[in-house]
């Protein structure tokens, strides 16, 4: 099935990493789900805290 998602690679310590994966596995998420599901919540955080980041405003060349 195709998807609408961006493959990204990042750097974590080995210690985080067993810890999302426990995590994942305890709510029948796959680790790339839950990690996924963290950033949303964060976002949504971050946009209540700070008002909506707009999309169009970002400059993506960092």
């Amino acid at each position: 099935m195709p998807t609408n998602k961006t493959p990204f690679t990042f750097n974590m310590k080995e210690e985080y990493l067993k810890k999302m994966r426990y995590i994942a596995n305890r709510e029948t998420r796959s680790l790339s789900n839950l990690l996924e599901h963290l950033c949303k919540l964060y976002i949504e955080k971050y946009e209540q805290e700070n008002g909506e980041i707009k999309l169009d405003d970002i400059n993506t060349t960092h």
